[in-house]
């Protein structure tokens, strides 16, 4: 996938999807207003539905699509899914891509105004990583309660959005909970920095596609050797979108 030129009719419509996007901010502030009380998998079911809306505008108004290949590799029970980050559209589709799924993120997101408000809302694992080992014992501690009430944890190993054909190195922290609570790694790599780059205000209307690997599995025991694994899988994927 190549990135289009920006051209009239992507303005037109970027700046109809932020006009809808922004038009519902203040009905779903109020909706968080009086879901704080519910429990975790409520409060979960009904932000999804804001997501999910959003996804509409994605597709339908930005122009902005999706293709799926892999969903045959989903297991029935929770895992760790661990993509390649290349911009805000994965935030968004993978929610209705996979089962309930909560991020593990900075803590420092949970403090933007409305969109910091609406994450908390979905029980996230807000890490502080200059604390090193116990931000890992943090994100295992809650990452098991998360599991026992059926969530999914998706995970990001650059750390920040990397533009297409870029490559960073995966860090560790992944492989590392993948192996202190014995569960698989879903790898998952897609192209979105091409429709949706990096702090950019415009959509570019095209297809992103999404391929989802078979369960990677700590076997080893070793982090290196595991997230050498993922890496390796997800770079190849992308190396043949072209991204």
């Amino acid at each position: 996938m190549q990135k289009n030129k920006l051209t009239p009719f992507i303005v037109i419509r970027s700046c109809i999807f932020w006009l809808l996007a922004v038009a519902a901010l203040p009905v779903y502030n109020v909706v968080m207003l009086f879901i704080w009380p519910l429990n975790r998998q409520q409060k979960h079911r009904i932000i999804n539905s804001s997501v999910r809306y959003f996804s509409f505008l994605l597709q339908h108004v930005a122009g902005v699509k999706h293709q799926v290949s892999g969903l045959e590799n989903i297991p029935d029970k929770p895992a760790l899914i661990v993509s390649n980050h290349q911009s805000a559209w994965e935030t968004i589709t993978f929610n209705c891509i996979f089962p309930p799924i909560v991020w593990i993120m900075k803590k420092e997101i949970l403090s933007i105004p409305l969109f910091g408000w609406g994450a908390r809302m979905c029980s996230p694992i807000a890490i502080d990583r200059s604390r090193g080992e116990d931000a890992l014992q943090q994100v295992i501690e809650q990452g098991n309660e998360r599991f026992r009430q059926g969530f999914w944890i998706c995970i990001f190993p650059e750390g920040t959005r990397v533009k297409p054909k870029a490559r960073k190195p995966f860090k560790y922290g992944a492989a590392k909970l993948a192996i202190k609570m014995e569960v698989p790694i879903i790898p998952v790599a897609h192209n979105a920095g091409y429709c949706l780059p990096k702090n950019s205000f415009w959509f570019y209307p095209g297809i992103v596609t999404v391929k989802i690997g078979k369960p990677i599995y700590p076997d080893d025991n070793d982090p290196t050797d595991l997230t050498s694994k993922v890496r390796s899988w997800i770079t190849e994927q992308l190396d043949h979108m072209g991204s």
